[in-house]
């Protein structure tokens, strides 16, 4: 069986990513961990579906990437718990480095392609492509809008002449009415990858530690749990079957590409 990675195209210079692209920005965040159980030290960059709790607003412990103990974070992993009124397991609920909603998105240009890659966690897509593509993936994916804030006046395009890199404001007018555009969170994962098995999973923080060198990163149709959509476990590549690049393709889908893996 064959899987492709579904990713951006590459472009001639990164003034033209960003202006085809633009970015987004997630304000609101769990910051890092530096655990005193396993001495790791580190943060991820998973986007959760849901936006912060009003409680944590105004607070700036969760605008910090900057790493605290884990007896620090799991209180407040649970104290984020107690405002949404769910279900809490310290450290599976949340994880270190876990962005909250809204997304805001800005861009010089105003977007007109049917994919964006603004984001190294999630894509974004057209409301053409979330009605005939992504609404039938439910479960695998999660969809959620993004906010637009800065959008410039100019038209992007897949050859864009480049931003005043001197005077970038020149180009940006405030906000502006563009089409839908919407956050594709992947959520089905692939089984490890050959060699990417954890060699150890702390039982505080549950980082995994994994050997690099012997991880190979290929998709194996044995690692396939069944999913048309989903990451290649341990990374941050989103794979798709070649059933589902091919109703992408033939829907004349804008700036995404597809590489086998």
């Amino acid at each position: 069986m064959q899987f492709f990675r579904m990713q951006s195209p590459e472009y001639s210079s990164d003034s033209q990513d960003l202006s085809i692209n633009g970015n987004l920005e997630y304000v609101y965040r769990f910051p890092g961990v530096s655990c005193n159980a396993c001495k790791a030290t580190y943060g991820g960059s998973r986007i959760l579906a849901f936006e912060a709790p009003p409680q944590i607003r105004n607070d700036q412990r969760f605008r910090s990437r900057w790493p605290i103990s884990e007896e620090e974070h799991a209180a407040m992993q649970q104290e984020v718990a107690a405002y949404l009124d769910t279900d809490f397991a310290a450290f599976e609920t949340f994880r270190p480095g876990d962005n909250f909603q809204p997304a805001y998105y800005d861009s010089p240009s105003i977007p007109h392609t049917d994919f964006l890659w603004p984001n190294i966690r999630s894509f974004v897509v057209s409301a053409r492509m979330k009605q005939m593509v992504f609404d039938e993936l439910a479960g695998d994916v999660e969809i959620v809008p993004v906010s637009p804030r800065k959008i410039g006046k100019r038209n992007g395009s897949t050859s864009p002449s480049a931003p005043d890199s001197v005077n970038p404001e020149n180009h940006i007018h405030g906000p502006a009415t563009i089409e839908p555009y919407y956050q594709i969170l992947v959520r089905a994962v692939s089984d490890y990858p050959k060699g990417g098995a954890p060699i150890s999973v702390c039982p505080v923080c549950r980082h995994e530690a994994i050997d690099d060198e012997k991880r190979e990163l290929v998709m194996r149709e044995e690692m396939w749990r069944g999913q048309p959509i989903f990451l290649l476990r341990t990374t941050l590549y989103v794979v798709v079957t070649e059933a589902l690049a091919e109703k992408i393709q033939t829907s004349g889908a804008t700036n995404v590409d597809f590489v086998p893996v």
